[in-house]
């Protein structure tokens, strides 16, 4: 389904603080789809109208969708870039290299 998606709708729940980057936004973003979440921190590669796009309030969080729908050429392009960020920071083979040095150093 979310292959399949334009625009995927995230949310953090109350105990993370300002963290975010569930694998709903792995997800998400590797897929292709626009990742639409909450504002916060979030990990290397999830840049706010650069990869992803962030809401401050529910009805913030409409109006970016609504926007999105109408204006796609644009958001499609963020969605693709999140694509692309995802792919060369969380490629297999760089998630093996980070294993390998930290066992390293155990």
């Amino acid at each position: 389904m979310i292959g399949k998606s334009k625009i995927v709708l995230n949310g953090a729940i109350d105990t993370t603080g300002e963290d975010r980057g569930n694998m709903r936004c792995f997800e998400a973003m590797g897929c292709g789809a626009l990742l639409m979440s909450d504002a916060g921190n979030y990990p290397d590669g999830m840049a706010e109208n650069e990869t992803m796009m962030v809401y401050r309030s529910g009805k913030d969080c409409v109006e970016q969708i609504e926007r999105c729908l109408v204006d796609w050429p644009n958001p499609r392009k963020i969605a693709e870039a999140g694509r692309k960020q995802i792919k060369q920071l969380y490629a297999k083979e760089h998630q093996w290299a980070s294993f390998e040095a930290l066992v390293a150093r155990l």
